[in-house]
């Protein structure tokens, strides 16, 4: 049998050749699970960069991570590796990492040897069981009316932007950093704290991360979930009847099979089965136009624009002829003044508005 020396080791003592197999694979994504954990030099860092250049290398560990739900490992691999679309663990025809069961309870039992050898806690704090009645070190509740927009610096140094129409409660443990989107949009670029990871929470859902950014939209029962940067992991959760279903410390659920996005990506969370998809740097860009006060429109439906207009006044935008559903809007517009935008629409479009104390009424001319 011919192999060349990058399929095969072999030992001129023994004559035995050691194939790069699957178990060999899965004991050296958990020995630098390790190494991670406790802290890499400049030369491990090199050779960790080299280890993960090969596909099934960087899934493997990507998939040992999830399964133990290691966020800080995840957050050091964004830096060694930033902005890697591919340093994700989902289930997509064609990309789905395959492990076969016995290999991988085989490296989790070498996970918890090597790991409980270290004395090395498992689990991130948000995911232990906290002591009862802990108090938050930093809480505040923010809230904007319609066509409003704020930024606020937070006790950690994290930049939180609330979108129109939004409210949010915030509590900081020293083990913990809660955000609850109760109602609304925020975008947030999470500052760095291994020891607290951050978790916004809505609609039953837990998005964590360690130091990244993304945007969360909570709007009529949907709930959408845009990655701007690094990696997050979303789970379930349930608010602590120990500590009288407050936001601090919830219970955060791991998800079976768990849901990363990275930089790049995104998923509509309220959905039974949540999928994700790629969007452009472009199509971001547009998404967070409204931070600077703008909207923009691409050739959307107007049944679709007006429903994104009436978030930003307190008039409801309706169609009164069903006819002008599918006109097609393109164009750039200030989020503080819909009334512009309105009119920029109906000499556009050619239609007319109907406006009334609560009620603003397009029709065709």
């Amino acid at each position: 049998m011919n192999s060349s020396k990058s399929e095969t080791n072999t030992d001129t003592s023994s004559n035995v050749v050691q194939f790069n197999s699957d178990e060999r694979v899965l004991d050296t994504a958990s020995e630098w699970l390790v190494k991670l954990d406790r802290g890499l030099d400049n030369s491990e860092t090199e050779a960790l960069k080299t280890w993960l250049a090969t596909p099934l290398h960087r899934n493997t560990f990507l998939e040992m991570v999830a399964l133990w739900d290691k966020m800080s490992v995840l957050s050091e691999l964004s830096d060694i590796v930033p902005h890697t679309p591919e340093l994700s663990v989902k289930q997509k025809a064609g990309n789905t990492i395959s492990w076969k069961r016995p290999l991988a309870i085989a490296a989790s039992f070498l996970v918890v040897g090597l790991l409980s050898f270290q004395g090395i806690n498992l689990f991130s704090p948000s995911h232990q069981t906290a002591p009862a009645a802990q108090i938050a070190s930093y809480s505040l509740q923010v809230s904007t009316k319609a066509g409003e927009h704020k930024n606020i610096t937070l006790e950690d140094g994290s930049t939180l932007w609330l979108n129109t129409n939004s409210q949010v409660n915030i509590a900081f443990t020293d083990t913990s950093r809660i955000i609850q989107l109760v109602k609304g949009e925020l975008h947030i670029e999470v500052a760095k704290d291994k020891t607290r990871p951050l978790n916004v929470l809505a609609a039953g859902k837990a998005i964590q991360a360690v130091g990244t950014a993304f945007n969360v939209q909570y709007h009529r029962g949907d709930l959408e979930l845009v990655v701007t940067e690094g990696v997050v992991e979303v789970a379930s959760y349930t608010l602590n009847k120990a500590n009288g279903e407050s936001i601090i410390d919830p219970i955060i659920k791991p998800q079976a099979i768990p849901l990363m996005l990275v930089q790049g990506e995104k998923s509509l969370l309220s959905l039974p089965n949540s999928t994700i998809e790629t969007v452009s740097d472009e199509d971001i860009a547009n998404d967070l136009s409204w931070r600077e006060g703008k909207i923009v429109f691409r050739g959307e439906p107007l049944i679709d624009v007006i429903e994104e207009v009436s978030r930003y006044t307190d008039k409801t935008v309706v169609l009164g002829d069903a006819a002008l559903a599918n006109m097609q809007v393109a164009g750039l517009f200030n989020t503080n003044d819909v009334d512009a935008l309105i009119a920029a629409l109906a000499d556009n479009l050619q239609i007319s508005t109907d406006y009334s104390s609560d009620t603003i009424v397009l029709r065709p001319r």
